[in-house]
């Protein structure tokens, strides 16, 4: 394990800082994905669709294929065409499987030959053109209307990083359609801890980003969501809806940012659209 050596601050401050922007970011609005806590909050016993995001790391097509195996949607759809993390998940499905078809795949297209491969889950709807989060939505929903299925509840599954973005970008394009809820899952959400060693996740998952990108990814979406002249906030690029950031997740940015352990990520123009 690679010891974390660019910062003289606390490592275990570093983890809390970091933990506190993963619970704030990936937001799971349910405890568990089943047909008992969709009845108790939502008073549906099963979704219109669940919608798995091409962003997330592989470990999350394991948790949205269970979660559909447990029937709690009526069709499955996975969003993503090429973009910047395209390339990380066709390395990390390579590695595990020589023999799959990587190549010119779309996101989509590689989550869809995995959940086929892994679960014989083939019943998808696949959004393959999206390059970046503000038209992951756009272009889902126009998939969604073209092919005539009703979305007056979604379950929207994403890597922790984007999932509250995600939820603020449906919340814009979604806001004269009051009668669709969004149900937030994030795919999985990976703590970081400092005690009896070096700064380290708890868990590992399958395709886990390594620290410093995480925290790279952690702080770029807290930038993001800020709504001023350079955020995607109303009154920045008007990408997504005004999102409240509590004091407590600025100081864990704040204390992140100086640490020099991420950067904050900027937008690649080359999946810009």
């Amino acid at each position: 394990m690679q010891n974390h050596t660019k910062t003289n601050l606390p490592h275990q401050l570093l983890a809390d800082a970091a933990n506190t922007l993963t619970r704030f970011l990936g937001v799971r609005d349910l405890p568990k994905l089943s047909h008992k806590t969709l009845q108790r909050r939502y008073g549906i016993e099963q979704a219109d669709v669940l919608m798995l995001f091409g962003g997330t790391i592989p470990f999350g097509c394991d948790v949205a294929a269970a979660a559909w195996r447990r029937g709690v949607a009526r069709h499955l759809m996975i969003v993503g065409g090429i973009g910047h993390t395209t390339q990380s998940l066709r390395g990390k499905f390579r590695t595990r499987f020589p023999d799959m078809d990587t190549d010119d795949k779309s996101e989509a297209e590689l989550i869809a030959s995995y959940l086929s491969r892994k679960y014989d889950i083939r019943d998808i709807l696949l959004e393959t053109k999206s390059t970046n989060c503000g038209n992951n939505v756009t272009y889902a929903l126009a998939k969604l209307k073209e092919a005539a299925i009703p979305a007056k509840s979604l379950i929207i599954m994403q890597d922790p990083s984007m999932q509250r973005r995600m939820a603020a970008g449906f919340a814009k394009e979604l806001k004269h359609g009051k009668d669709t809820t969004i149900i937030n899952y994030a795919t999985y959400r990976p703590y970081l801890t400092a005690k009896n060693g070096p700064l380290r996740f708890i868990r590992q998952y399958w395709g886990l980003w390594d620290i410093e990108h995480y925290i790279t990814l952690l702080l770029g979406d807290i930038s993001r969501l800020r709504d001023d002249t350079q955020g995607y906030g109303p009154n920045g690029k008007g990408f997504i809806t005004h999102v409240d950031i509590p004091p407590e997740v600025e100081k864990a940015f704040h204390i992140l940012n100086v640490s020099q352990l991420g950067t904050i990520r900027t937008a690649n123009p080359a999946f810009r659209s």
